[in-house]
């Protein structure tokens, strides 16, 4: 063979992994891109799942704000107490649900604490008249006066919250992908947020959140340990409480900065549900989970709903707790719960929790009136007779049942009180009498609406 045919050879061989080599680097960027595409399309279809969630709350927040202070104007021209009683109960209803709008937003510092605590407030007023008007009762001067103040401040609340609107999402702000928030970083939110805020009015300090859900504000955590944990703790207690999840699910986002400071994260639990959970930097206990799941069907009972709720709440708390309060609402079981000392309810020390029937997983939770409230007490015994406390039930009220209790009754004591439930012209009661004293301390009937039960 001739120098030529073999250096050509040579060559040909050369040519031939070059072109191969070429190949495989191709289909190796070709593999890669696919693979980018893939990671940013599920990463794009995570965010805008999360900013849907945001954005609902948000809109939601602007429309019951919005509806609050309609029908404050609307009581203060009403000379009708019938009528005035409906708006009354509306109101509260639409700051309850203000409230848990702010609840579901992405704060990372304490920039709105005021504004919850003003709509909070505002709804346990409004519920005070209420019940002050069933009870036959007629709104004072002086009630409407204040209540003439409210009207203000929430209308300041109302355009505070329009130009926030206007200026950011009107145009096209997203609330997930703004700036440093795909680093978890919402302090800009927050600091747009902290504009938003109420005049300060000068009224009776009252928090309705469902049955007993004591007024959190200005008062010591005493239920968290002191050691402080890292974010790969924080991160296991969500793997302990949902153990199917996996950790490339778990997403940390940011941390908040406020009465309790928490690392916040969020969780993709593979039957479509996205959650997103708040632990606290004090000893890594879960303290929110908020989220939707899908409605559709009902896949477990009420009964394993509440199992599941006490199970998660021992296992976060080490206390054992009871059942004190649940109902249904479309797919979604709502349930409260207190643990019990002594065979006393402590109602101070609530967990709420949220489960989705159709899935049977727990989207929502909150544990901030366990941490604020929660320690081992010294409880006083009952001092005034069952049987005379019994004796004090009006007739026609049948007892379904009846048990001792810790209430904090107008959100400002702990008081001892025998708790009845009880039914009347098909209509449910609890009544709560003074264990030390006799004295009758309060009566709440539960009312049934669209949106569940309410305890008025």
């Amino acid at each position: 063979m001739s120098t030529t045919q073999t250096n050509n050879n040579s060559k040909n061989r050369v040519n031939k992994w070059l072109v191969v080599a070429l190949c495989i680097v191709s289909a190796l960027l070709l593999l890669t891109s696919i693979l980018w595409l893939t990671s940013k399309n599920k990463n794009a279809q995570m965010g805008n799942t999360i900013e849907n969630v945001y954005q609902r709350n948000f809109y939601d927040l602007v429309d019951n704000v919005n509806n609050a202070e309609v029908k404050l104007s609307k009581v203060l021209a009403s000379s009708y107490d019938s009528y005035s009683r409906k708006m009354l109960d509306e109101i509260n209803k639409n700051c309850n649900m203000a409230s848990y709008n702010l609840s579901n937003l992405p704060i990372s510092l304490n920039g709105i604490d005021e504004t919850k605590k003003f709509i909070n407030q505002v709804g346990g007023y409004t519920n005070s008249l209420c019940n002050k008007l069933d009870r036959g009762q007629s709104l004072t001067s002086a009630e409407k006066d204040t209540l003439q103040d409210i009207y203000l401040s929430m209308q300041t609340l109302k355009d505070n919250l329009a130009n926030f609107n206007d200026q950011f999402v009107g145009q096209g702000f997203n609330i997930f992908e703004n700036g440093n928030l795909l680093e978890g970083d919402y302090n800009n939110f927050t600091q747009k947020l902290q504009g938003v805020k109420s005049n300060d009015v000068e009224y009776p300090t009252m928090i309705y959140d469902g049955p007993f859900a004591d007024n959190l504000y200005n008062k010591e955590i005493k239920g968290l340990p002191q050691n402080l944990v890292a974010v790969d703790f924080a991160k296991g207690e969500i793997k302990k409480a949902y153990q199917s999840v996996k950790d490339e699910d778990i997403k940390f986002k940011s941390e908040t900065k406020s009465r309790f400071e928490t690392f916040d994260f969020e969780v993709d639990l593979n039957q479509n549900i996205k959650l997103y959970i708040q632990v606290t930097k004090n000893g890594g206990k879960l303290l929110t989970i908020s989220g939707y799941g899908d409605s559709s069907a009902k896949t477990i009972s009420l009964g394993d709903a509440i199992a599941k709720a006490k199970n998660l709440a021992k296992s976060q708390t080490g206390v054992t707790f009871e059942c004190v309060w649940s109902d249904v609402v479309g797919g979604d079981a709502y349930i409260n719960l207190a643990p019990v000392q002594d065979k006393i309810v402590l109602y101070p020390d609530l967990i709420k929790a949220k489960v989705d029937l159709n899935s049977g997983e727990i989207v929502g939770y909150s544990a901030s009136s366990f941490y604020t409230n929660h320690t081992q007490r010294n409880l006083q015994s009952a001092t005034y007779d069952k049987a005379s406390a019994d004796a004090k039930i009006p007739q026609g009220y049948n007892v379904e049942m009846s048990r001792l209790c810790l209430a904090p009754i107008d959100y400002v004591k702990d008081t001892l009180c025998y708790e009845y439930k009880c039914i009347k012209d098909d209509s449910t009661y609890y009544i709560y009498i003074n264990a030390t004293n006799g004295q009758t301390e309060n009566i709440l009937k539960v009312i049934e609406t669209n949106d569940g039960s309410k305890l008025m």
